[in-house]
């Protein structure tokens, strides 16, 4: 069995027998160095699959054995990893650029692959750009053995509902979000904490959480257009906490500037995947508030990704048309409709009945490999925050982390902790819709005294402040015409007016003209731009 590690740099390797190794990168919290090399000793091909599920944080796995060799990643795909087979060798590597730049690895793009990055700025399933690159999936491990491959997927965020009294249901999210806290205190220690406070729930939570339980060396920090909806309301929370924060303007002169910097350029070949679009918000306040020595060498940053997912705010729209769905094309349809409606219209002009055909089929085939085809109605809502996990929220937002590895700092994500994934996947649709057990529980249970009505949640504001009786009276004719004009003015707002809103500033990314001409493609968001630039090179070749 011939099997080449290519990130040796990036992992922590150890030897446990003449032919045997392991390479770890990342923490594994539930398990010590010297636990995990004593279940290895007696690993068979058998039991791979009881082990990894045994193992609980945000890691890359691989294991070589005299008989076999294994590689997996956590349950959602934290690090990723990557393999290929070349000259009668797997190659196996955290960083796919060093098995894509190989003189004998085969540049064959995939068509579809384009396409679904086209239209989301991601693939689906276990594809990338390249027919001979491959990559795990959240929740799945890679057998090698007699100079084959065997995937297997050891966790999916797929559960059996588990119905209850609703107010057990808040007093066990409450025990399990202060156990994931306590657990992460444990794990930090002295070291700083970093957050990215935001005006909406998730940020809010981090922060608030961290000081019902004591925590002290806390910073928070937030950024964007002068004046935007964030600012306020995260100042406020962060000093009702008592916790230093701080506020990092963006303007289009500097966003402009900094996206046009080779750091920016290497970052760019830093988080490639070839599988999504590189995330990058945040990115240069990170640089900023680094060379301003405002964050300490070893300080960890926590953000509150994917609350909204996870506590159901992407299902509203699925379970509203539950009450219309009966046969089970219909169920198919509505969940497949919502996907597409949500996550791949990049590019109106994409979204021919060809196309979605094909991304629905696709689609369809990824979800019910694993989880077979509708059963119960109402456990719709798991098809869906399936396919999104393993696709979006793994490829796009979850690696997204890597603004922080870029620029040398560690990471958590509590909100994607295996418990709370255990716990969430069992709630009935009818407590995650409009996050409704979320929300009822920061609001019991109150903690930091910083969820009463007096802080609002994500109350948007428009800036800059001269756009706002622009904006109306070109607003005013499409007023006229209802749905239709609505939809028409959507569009115009984007490619108008949606430069100058963008408190984000990632729209930077593009020239104010470029979007203005793109009028008739119908963009979506800086996304739409983000991933035509990205594709131009492989279209090419």
């Amino acid at each position: 069995m011939h099997i080449k590690v290519e990130s040796e740099n990036s992992f922590c390797e150890k030897k446990f027998g003449i032919h045997d190794k392991v390479f770890i990168k990342g923490h594994i919290y539930s398990h010590s160095m010297n636990q995990i090399i004593e279940m290895l000793r007696f690993l068979n091909i058998k039991n791979i699959n009881f082990f990894i599920n045994s193992l609980n944080g945000n890691f890359a796995l691989i294991v070589q054995k005299k008989e076999f060799s294994f590689i997996a990643v956590d349950r959602i795909c934290s690090a990723p990893l990557f393999f290929t087979k070349t000259n009668g060798k797997f190659c196996i590597s955290h960083d796919p650029k060093k098995i894509v730049n190989q003189a004998s690895f085969k540049k064959s793009v995939v068509d579809s692959a384009i396409l679904e990055i086209s239209m989301s700025g991601y693939t689906i399933g276990a594809k990338t750009i390249y027919k001979d690159l491959h990559i795990l999936k959240a929740g799945e491990f890679v057998v090698f053995s007699n100079d084959d491959f065997k995937r297997a997927q050891y966790y999916k965020y797929f559960g059996d509902t588990e119905y209850k009294n609703y107010t057990d249901y808040i007093e066990e999210l409450s025990e399990v979000t202060l156990n994931i806290f306590r657990r992460l205190l444990n794990d930090v220690g002295d070291r700083q904490i970093i957050i990215p406070l935001s005006a909406g729930n998730d940020s809010r939570l981090i922060a608030s959480v961290l000081k019902h339980l004591g925590a002290s060396n806390v910073k928070c920090y937030s950024y964007g257009s002068a004046g935007n909806f964030e600012v306020s309301i995260s100042k406020i929370v962060a000093e009702k906490l008592g916790y230093e924060w701080i506020f990092v303007p963006l303007t289009h002169k500097s966003e402009s500037f900094f996206y046009d910097s080779t750091e920016y350029k290497d970052y760019l070949k830093f988080a490639e995947t070839y599988c999504s679009v590189p995330y990058i918000q945040s990115l240069s306040t990170i640089k900023y508030l680094k060379e301003m020595k405002w964050i300490d060498d070893d300080a960890i940053f926590i953000n509150g990704n994917s609350g909204d997912f996870i506590s159901g705010a992407h299902i509203n729209a699925l379970s509203k048309n539950l009450n219309n769905t009966n046969s089970e094309t219909q169920r198919m349809e509505n969940i497949l409709d919502n996907l597409v409606k949500k996550h791949f219209s990049l590019w109106g002009y994409l979204k021919k009945d060809k196309n979605i055909k094909k991304i629905k089929n696709i689609l369809w085939s990824e979800i019910t490999s694993e989880n077979g085809m509708l059963q119960n109605k109402k456990n719709d809502h798991l098809f869906y925050e399936y396919s999104e996990l393993i696709d979006r929220q793994s490829k796009y937002v979850i690696a997204g982390q890597k603004i922080y590895e870029f620029y040398n700092y560690e990471w958590i994500l509590p909100l994607w902790d295996d418990e709370y994934l255990f716990f969430w996947q069992k709630v009935p649709v009818e407590f995650k819709i409009n996050q409704q057990l979320y929300t009822d529980m920061l609001k019991k249970k109150n903690y930091g005294d910083v969820w009463g009505s007096d802080i609002p949640v994500n109350k948007k504001n428009i800036t800059p402040k001269w756009i706002i009786p622009v904006r109306f009276l070109f607003k005013i004719p499409f007023i006229l015409f209802g749905v239709n004009g609505k939809k028409a003015w959507k569009q115009l707002e984007i490619n108008l007016f949606y430069y100058w809103m963008d408190d984000t500033h990632m729209v930077d990314t593009t020239d104010y003209f470029s979007i203005i001409k793109s009028i008739f493609r119908k963009p979506r968001n800086h996304v739409s731009w983000q991933a035509e630039n990205y594709l131009k090179i492989f279209i090419k070749e």
